[in-house]
């Protein structure tokens, strides 16, 4: 027994070198799933991760799941208090009613404005500063009712993730990391496994073919079981006093909260909620809502204005400072409406609705979330993995 150990030690070593290349194929192909996040090399001899190179696809696959199953705008939004809003931006007014009533007048009436008393300028930016509530009151009314042809969430998704092309790595990486750290394990020990059958198949058929189409096998079999317990069964099985599931699916509420901390901290923030309300829209529906309460807004005021004001606004003049008001007022509405954001984020409650909702989804939803950004290109990982696998045993061969 001793005589063969001896003479067969480096076959005996076959199990840990097979699980080697098991381990070894897995995380390198989960690295090509994501890096790099660039092209790298002159196409069509080059690479980019799986992910990265379909950004845009996966920010509209996820948005798609995300307003289908967890975020319904219009009753994410119904839960502000236009009036809150107006009393917690009270502070804001005055500094609100002079930009914009000092644009406008300079931009339509630069000689009366210049040389205009501090007493008259005051009141006229008093009136202005009285009406300021129940316009913003107003506005803010408006956006809750029309927020989903205001809010386009796939722009805004693809927006994010085209600033920042890392974060559709880290929404993946996070949201998988556990499952990911078992493909890199279990590929040791599958390896290991099919190891133990190498052993007899080199002893008789010491063959290089042999050994790259065991690193083949190796390779393609480790990822493809890997993948299969990480998602399947979707529903608990029960064998004996065993209850089987897929790995990510055991995780549901843990792997729910993460999401939902990712996605509320990173795309749907309040920050970038208004900015793709005010800023964002290639159409004309923000600034149809502010002219018509800019017009309201000059209606209410005209009454409260001293009486030469009330003269200068003859003719054509008064469609002309409406203009400028609802160009100034798209300007400055979102600075002064900053200071809701943290009364916003409260009310709002996104990352809580995604999470509740989310942790009690259906198994099958669930794992829609993070399977179809691997589904497509399974096989691109799955083939990475047996390349790789060949190549480490055409090594093996040479080693043994």
């Amino acid at each position: 027994m001793t005589e063969f150990i001896v003479d067969n030690y480096v076959y005996i070593l076959l199990p840990l070198i097979s699980g080697l290349i098991g381990w070894a194929t897995n995380v390198i192909a989960i690295k090509m799933t994501f890096y790099p996040i660039e092209y790298k090399g002159i196409k069509p001899f080059g690479w980019q991760g799986i992910i990265p190179s379909k950004t845009k696809k996966m920010a509209e696959k996820s948005v798609d799941l995300l307003t289908r199953d967890l975020f319904k705008t219009q009753e994410v939004f119904a839960r502000i208090d236009t009036q809150k809003v107006a009393e917690i931006s009270q502070s804001q007014f005055i500094k609100l009613a002079e930009d914009i009533t000092n644009h406008t007048l300079m931009a339509k009436m630069p000689a009366v404005w210049k040389f205009a008393t501090p007493k008259f300028k005051s009141t006229i930016v008093s009136a202005v500063a009285k009406h300021i509530p129940s316009m913003l009151a107003d506005v803010m009314e408006q956006i809750k009712n029309n927020i989903d042809s205001l809010l386009d969430l796939k722009k805004l998704a693809w927006h994010t993730l085209k600033e920042d092309k890392t974060l559709i790595n880290r929404i993946f990486l996070d949201l998988g990391a556990k499952q990911f750290r078992f493909i890199e394990i279990s590929g040791l020990w599958l390896g290991m496994f099919f190891g133990v059958g190498q052993i007899f198949t080199a002893m008789y058929f010491n063959h290089w073919i042999v050994y790259v189409l065991y690193g083949v096998f190796i390779g393609y079999i480790t990822n493809v079981i890997a993948i299969k317990m990480i998602f399947e069964p979707a529903e608990p099985k029960h064998i004996g006093p065993f209850k089987i599931q897929g790995l990510f699916l055991k995780r549901q509420r843990e792997e729910a909260y993460r999401y939902a901390q990712i996605i509320s901290e990173n795309i749907l923030t309040v920050e970038n909620l208004f900015d793709a309300i005010f800023r964002m829209p290639s159409d004309s529906r923000i600034n149809s809502i502010l002219s018509i309460e800019t017009a309201k807004l000059l209606e209410k005021v005209e009454p409260d204005l001293p009486l030469g004001a009330r003269l200068a606004l003859i003719g054509d003049i008064p469609n002309h400072l409406k203009a400028v008001a609802c160009y100034e007022l798209r300007n400055e509405l979102p600075i002064t409406i900053r200071t809701i954001f943290p009364y916003t984020e409260k009310a709002l409650n996104i990352k809580n609705d995604i999470y509740t909702k989310m942790a009690g989804l259906p198994p099958q939803k669930f794992i829609d979330f993070l399977r179809p950004a691997f589904q497509e290109d399974e096989w691109k990982l799955i083939a990475v993995g047996s390349i790789l696998g060949g190549i480490a045993g055409l090594l093996q061969y040479f080693l043994v």
